[in-house]
């Protein structure tokens, strides 16, 4: 298949309408072809184009590249921004996949709300990615290759590129007369894509001559298998959402593999790292399967999960360290209680603190407290902290983080959970309830936290 400009609008024209287009442009010969394609449509696209590159610094030539590109883009008058990573690689982390995820890091800061990054990534290139995705003994998720469309940090990602092969890409560039730049460590067998690109898929194509067109059609026909993959797993998951965690009791009604496909969509919502085969098993077995009465937790990366009264939930690992000290809130507004420990929010309710104690500096923050009693209006007799956490169903992790709210001396409130005993409000006062939101070891959703009325 020939590639033009032309071709290029059919693939873009079905995609999402975006506010602007940004192109992936490392100076290569397949980004330059994107961006030379794109800035001869520019006047047929809604929203304006751009480019980005990035500077990773791992080359000598990284200087050369960014000033080839700005050359470039400055005669085709497309503006560009140039990126400078200081890439520090993690120990036992390849430097290709560190500089991949730090350049893809880099971009999602720049890209506007609505904007669709433009990826120059072609059909040889899906052949190697379902190649090694083989190799790694992915599932149909890894086997899908690259998505042609997809959400991406605060827009869009495409590769409108995909159907057209390398040499199609090589032939239009040289009947333009395109400059590119060659990467060196492109011909570095050290790197696996290399290896593929260079000696297996050369031997592939003498034997099969389609090969690369085939391997891309699996991708695709995956794909499928993968959408509607998704939308079985979708209905599992909201039958075994319970508040911010999920239902064991759900989840064991599940096949297993339906089991692991739901916890994997569920922490991949939440933003969490997604665990290995061997650890999604060893979930099933010790939070899923195990007897209740224990208090398992399976960790892995910066999050563990844990299972608490039926449910699961995953919350950072490590745990910060738990708050202490006291803090004002000084009038009934949102107040930010530092990173990762959420806001307290002030709620108008018929039941709460007087308007009254904010407008006298007399309602207080504290965390560490020992030894409360809190009793809960409308219930006799007064709760220790450890019964009143029980009645309430808060995990013992999320606990010693638990903003105490008081009023002079005088517990009013223990977080979002529970009111406790309140100030007289005068005559026709507007009262306030507290709840609290968004703290990392326990992020509830809906008002499942705005305590007790």
């Amino acid at each position: 298949m020939g590639f033009d400009p032309e071709a290029l609008l059919y693939r873009l024209s079905p995609l999402p309408a975006p506010t602007g287009w940004l192109i992936a442009f490392s100076g290569g010969l397949d980004s330059s072809v994107l961006l030379h394609a794109a800035a001869a449509l520019r006047e047929r696209l809604a929203g304006p184009l751009r480019a980005v590159h990035v500077h990773h610094g791992l080359q000598p030539e990284a200087d050369q590249w960014a000033a080839h590109c700005r050359t470039v883009c400055a005669r085709l008058e497309v503006p560009l921004e140039v990126l400078h990573l200081h890439l520090e690689i993690p120990a036992g982390e390849s430097p290709e996949a560190a500089a991949r995820a730090a350049r893809y890091r880099a971009i999602a800061g720049v890209l506007r709300p609505g904007e669709m990054l433009l990826l120059a990534q072609h059909r040889d290139d899906q052949a190697e990615t379902l190649l090694l995705q083989l190799l790694r003994g992915a599932g149909v998720a890894g086997l899908t290759g690259m998505p042609r469309c997809r959400r991406w940090a605060s827009g869009w990602q495409a590769r409108p590129l995909l159907d057209f092969s390398r040499a199609a890409l090589r032939q239009w560039a040289e009947t333009r007369g395109l400059d590119w730049i060659e990467d060196p460590s492109n011909a570095d067998l050290r790197f696996d894509r290399n290896f593929l690109r260079h000696r297996v898929l050369p031997l592939l194509r003498e034997r099969w001559p389609g090969a690369d067109k085939a391997l891309a059609r699996s991708a695709a026909l995956l794909g499928e298998t993968r959408d509607l993959l998704d939308d079985c797993v979708a209905g599992a998951l909201a039958g075994c959402r319970a508040g911010s965690g999920l239902s064991v009791a759900a989840l064991r009604e599940l096949a297993v593999p339906m089991r692991a496909e739901v916890v994997r969509a569920w922490l991949r919502d939440g933003g969490w790292p997604l665990p290995d085969q061997g650890r999604l098993q060893t979930i099933d077995r010790q939070l899923i399967e195990s007897e209740a009465g224990t208090a398992p937790q399976v960790a892995w990366a910066d999050v563990s999960l844990r299972r608490y009264r039926g449910c699961l939930y995953a919350v950072p690992n490590p745990l910060p360290a738990p708050p202490t000290g006291e803090r004002v809130w000084p009038a009934p507004t949102p107040l930010d209680l530092g990173p990762g420990r959420g806001r307290l929010l002030a709620l108008p309710a018929a039941r709460g603190i007087p308007v009254h104690c904010w407008e006298a500096g007399r309602v207080r923050v504290r965390w560490g407290e020992s030894g409360w009693r809190c009793r809960p209006p409308g219930r006799r007799g007064h709760r220790s902290a450890r019964k009143l956490y029980q009645e309430l169903g808060v995990p013992a992790w999320v606990r010693p983080h638990v903003p105490l709210i008081f009023v002079d001396e005088r517990l009013v409130a223990v977080g979002g959970f529970s009111l406790c005993e309140l100030p007289l409000a005068r005559p026709g006062e507007i009262c306030y309830r507290p709840a609290w939101r968004e703290a990392v070891v326990w992020p509830p959703t809906g008002e499942e936290d705005d305590g007790i009325s």
